[in-house]
């Protein structure tokens, strides 16, 4: 089988089988609509592995973010969402915008813009650290920032500093040839952009934003 065609099925097992155990949480565990939320948030993100294994041509590639665009936005505007807790529209927009910034990111990548990993790093970036920052703030934080976008807590945006950090370095480490200083060092701006992006942008466009500049950062160095 094409390797492009085996990454269209991988994408939709994978999309479906996100979906299903999205619904399942919702539907018979225990589990709150904000932590479903950043499950389905970490999960989405991991498709650029699907992404940079898989597909040798744009057409195939846009294919992913675009299911996922229509999937999310369904969820959204239909209020498809209510069946696993997702009630709040406004927070929902997060869900189409993630994927948006998926679509971008494969525009850049193919374009020559960005190399793969530069993507990488943004995409698990945003999916890992607000996925996990923002359950490790709603859990332990109890001082908020003092900025007009709200609801941000400084265990929180620790959290999305010190997680970005460690995917950042990883990566780089793994997968380019920078120096351990300079890897260390790139790492340490993504982290403290990151943090600083995602406090400070409100409605889940931190979605695109935190993604975006930090997929450019990485792309300067890698």
């Amino acid at each position: 089988m094409d390797n492009n065609i085996a990454g269209l099925v991988v994408s939709f097992i994978f999309l479906g089988s996100i979906i299903v155990f999205a619904i399942a949480l919702g539907k018979f565990a225990k589990v709150s609509s904000e932590t479903v939320r950043k499950i389905v948030h970490v999960g989405v993100s991991n498709w650029w592995f699907v992404e940079m294994f898989y597909f040798t041509q744009l057409k195939f590639a846009l294919v992913g973010p675009i299911v996922f665009i229509i999937t999310n936005s369904l969820f959204t505007f239909l209020d498809w969402g209510k069946a696993i807790g997702f009630d709040d529209r406004k927070r929902n927009y997060g869900l189409i915008y993630f994927p948006v910034t998926l679509l971008l990111l494969v525009l850049l990548q193919y374009n020559g813009f960005l190399s793969s990993l530069a993507c990488l790093i943004g995409v698990l970036v945003m999916g890992y650290g607000d996925g996990f920052a923002a359950l490790i703030g709603k859990k332990w934080g109890k001082k908020k920032l003092p900025i007009p976008s709200g609801g941000k807590t400084y265990v929180g945006t620790l959290a999305m500093f010190l997680i970005s950090l460690t995917i950042s370095l990883v990566l780089i480490l793994t997968l380019s040839s920078l120096p351990l200083a300079t890897a260390v060092g790139v790492s340490l701006l993504i982290g403290a952009v990151a943090s600083l992006i995602e406090a400070i942008t409100p409605l889940g466009i931190d979605n695109l934003s935190v993604p975006l500049i930090c997929a450019f950062i990485a792309g300067v160095f890698v």
